[in-house]
């Protein structure tokens, strides 16, 4: 039961950010406002896509961080940060509004930069972020077993 409430925090906490983030104000500057939303959404999706893949690769060599904390980090803040959904929707509103071009390069970018940005943050979990723990426990002997 405790799972679910790691879930619904983290999805709480995901979906504000992804709030704030999508109305910033101006974080790209072009004239028509729906590209700029589906640009906003592309970022948003790389971030949590480097995000989880930097997570799962750093859980996949620890047995320290609980399954709740898991889950609550993956399916909850990341899971609610990105949007699938939304990705779809916006997608569809580029292309009813006549940007075919735009639209055939916003859907090959999501995926395919969606895809690297999961497998560069598993490479930076496998290999910076997890050496560095295993040092920083060796260092100041954190090491409970």
């Amino acid at each position: 039961m405790k799972k679910y409430y790691f879930i619904a925090a983290g999805g709480a906490v995901g979906a504000l950010l992804r709030f704030e983030l999508k109305n910033s104000p101006n974080l790209f500057q072009f004239t028509d406002p729906l590209i700029n939303l589906a640009l906003t959404i592309l970022v948003i999706n790389l971030i949590g896509c480097l995000i989880l893949g930097t997570l799962n690769a750093v859980f996949s060599k620890t047995e320290r961080i609980s399954t709740d904390v898991k889950l609550g980090l993956t399916a909850g803040l990341v899971g609610a940060f990105t949007t699938y959904s939304t990705f779809c929707k916006e997608s569809l509103n580029i292309l009813d509004a006549g940007y075919l071009r735009f639209f055939c390069y916003y859907v090959a970018a999501s995926i395919t930069l969606g895809v690297g940005a999961v497998y560069l943050g598993h490479l930076l979990g496998h290999h910076i972020l997890h050496p560095m723990g295993q040092n920083l426990v060796a260092r100041f002997s954190l090491d409970t077993n």
